[in-house]
């Protein structure tokens, strides 16, 4: 059953998906089939908290429900190899067969599957798999929901699970896949977190608590809780820029995947923000440049290829990246013309050199590529400013 997305804004593929599982969700009622929902991607956090979702919608009393609510785990198949249980059993017929019975305590059944091990699946165990799935459509109160580890699901399913990907999109199954979140939504998603516990967070901080701890939601939750409890057991209810160094674990590489994303979406006020906490902390500007040259050049030679003819399907394969790193970087050249990323490739050859012969302060170069980023300055570069 297909669901409205109820936007005509353009959408990746993880926002189109994403709404559709909203769209259900925010319907009145629980009448017809609720379809079947594969949920995977990195953050798990959104995952899970979407699982808990329809587990509400389908089961709205667990107590009552109890009996409407089947759980099937593919890792069981250990079991069925070693005699535990009936070695014919793959999951797609467990899940035929609780498919069959009705419901028992009220209209709907939830099926809920935890690792399915798509990767260990044969042949013959994904089509029954798939027919499984098809034919849950077939009963207008199941519902099924399965939650995928990264490890077995990728974010870029497509390339690494390629032969169960085209097997699964033939079936009804709805595929949402939760990336990393921008850092805008994170800030927004904090702050109403602290805003919850009543404690003041002015954006700057949330942003310094986000280099230093990372996108996961799951670490930011973490460290969120760890601050307010700290808050609170001292009578205060502010946040201060001291607190986020003592009380929150730095997570390795946050600080350089922030500099890469804000590169990316042309974000000069996270990437400023970043620079500043990261020079503060005494951040070399030699790995500061680099983490910032290589973005440019990234979508440089990505949007060079673009304009030369070449598919993204051709440059994943030509520059060996994945295939959701590099829907991103196509989303990314859009914030560039080609002219401003060949200025800026020539302004990163520049301070390459200054950096390394002279005398200018390495700091006050970062800042003058930062700069140079802005759309003032090439409004300034093309003579369209006085």
């Amino acid at each position: 059953m297909a669901y409205g997305y109820g936007s005509t804004k353009k959408q990746t593929p993880e926002e189109r998906a994403e709404a559709e599982l909203k769209t259900y969700l925010n319907a009145s009622g629980t009448d017809g089939y609720g379809g079947a929902w594969l949920l995977c991607g990195p953050e798990t956090y959104l995952s899970s908290y979407y699982r808990d979702k329809i587990r509400k919608k389908i089961i709205p009393d667990p107590e009552m429900g109890y009996f409407d609510h089947i759980r099937l785990s593919g890792a069981k198949r250990k079991e069925m190899e070693s005699g535990a249980l009936h070695a014919d059993m793959t999951l797609g017929m467990r899940l035929a067969a609780a498919c069959e019975g009705v419901p028992v305590m009220g209209e709907h059944k939830l099926i809920e599957i935890a690792e399915p091990c798509f990767p260990d699946m044969r042949a013959a165990e994904l089509e029954d798999f798939c027919d499984a799935i098809s034919g849950a459509a077939q009963y207008p109160y199941v519902t099924v929901v399965i939650l995928c580890a990264e490890e077995e699901f990728p974010t870029d399913y497509r390339s690494k699970v390629g032969t169960v990907w085209k097997a699964l999109e033939k079936t009804e199954l709805h595929i949402v896949p939760f990336p990393y979140q921008e850092q805008g939504k994170l800030r927004g998603w904090c702050a109403r977190h602290f805003a919850s516990e009543g404690i003041e967070a002015a954006p700057y901080l949330i942003d310094q608590m986000i280099v230093r701890v990372g996108r996961s939601m799951t670490a930011l939750a973490g460290e969120m809780q760890k601050l307010c409890c700290y808050l609170h057991a001292n009578k205060r209810n502010s946040l201060s820029e001291q607190d986020i160094p003592f009380i929150c674990a730095a997570t390795e590489n946050a600080a350089a995947f922030g500099i890469q994303n804000a590169v990316r979406d042309r974000d000069i006020r996270a990437l400023s923000e970043q620079y500043r906490i990261l020079k503060r902390e005494k951040e070399e500007p030699i790995t500061l440049f680099f983490g910032i040259s290589s973005a440019i050049g990234d979508l440089w030679k990505i949007k060079t290829g673009l304009a030369e003819g070449y598919t993204r399907e051709e440059l994943s394969k030509l520059y060996k990246i994945k295939d959701y790193p590099m829907r991103l970087l196509v989303q990314g050249c859009g914030n560039y013309s080609l002219s401003t990323l060949q200025r800026l490739q020539r302004q990163c050859a520049e301070t390459d050199v200054q950096l390394k012969s002279s005398p200018v302060d390495g700091y006050v170069l970062v800042e003058r590529l930062i700069c140079a980023m802005t759309k003032r300055y090439e409004a300034e570069a093309d003579g369209g400013l006085s």
